[in-house]
């Protein structure tokens, strides 16, 4: 990968990482229900799947490709289905605006959802096994590639993960009273079932 392909690669990769899809839509809801520091820290959560899937494209590992139709499917139920899970737990909890910043076991189960749906998305395999070739030169060693490529695209998720969790965060106050937290929740509810949406579509 020359310059002039990583200055093609960076822009591509800003729209994938900050397009709304499951993961970017759960850092919102974290955001909305605990502060956007918490929702950040719980979003890293998800780099580490993402670190195991460019381990597994740069020494060449064409397993998660032989994956059937199948396998792919189960893993899009899953994913939707906890998704779902917490929709409908989002309708039955009442949320409170008064945050307390020791929550280490709200934090440790937002940083699971993240790894979980993260791990359960195929598009994310899809991206690292079907975008990333289309930048490497078959000439120059691949590994160096994918180490920059992977740099740059796991830099670009950090962000997109503050500006999703910050988003939260801003409609969190927006939502003060006790009123507005019912449409708070119900937003929630809406988001989730989204993002369980967008891990089914094909």
């Amino acid at each position: 990968m020359n310059a002039a392909q990583w200055w093609i690669f960076l822009p591509a990769c800003i729209g994938m990482n900050f397009f709304p899809g499951p993961n970017n839509l759960i850092a919102l809801v974290h955001g909305i229900h605990t502060n956007a520091r918490h929702a950040t820290l719980a979003g890293l959560a998800r780099l580490p799947v993402m670190g195991v899937m460019l381990v597994l494209l740069a020494v060449g590992v064409e397993t998660l490709l032989a994956l059937s139709a199948s396998a792919f499917m189960w893993l899009r139920i899953i994913g939707a289905v906890y998704l779902l899970w917490m929709a409908w737990q989002a309708l039955h909890v009442v949320v409170s605006t008064h945050f307390d910043l020791e929550v280490r076991e709200t934090l440790w189960l937002m940083a699971r959802s993240e790894a979980l749906v993260a791990f359960t998305n195929p598009k994310l395999i899809l991206i690292f096994y079907a975008f990333f070739p289309q930048f490497i030169d078959p000439v120059g060693p691949v590994v160096p590639q994918i180490m920059v490529m992977g740099s740059t695209f796991v830099l670009v998720e950090i962000a997109a993960i503050g500006l999703y969790a910050f988003g939260g965060r801003w409609l969190q106050e927006r939502f003060e009273d006790g009123q507005s937290a019912w449409w708070l929740s119900h937003f929630t509810a809406v988001a989730l079932a989204a993002a369980a949406g967008l891990i089914l579509v094909p």
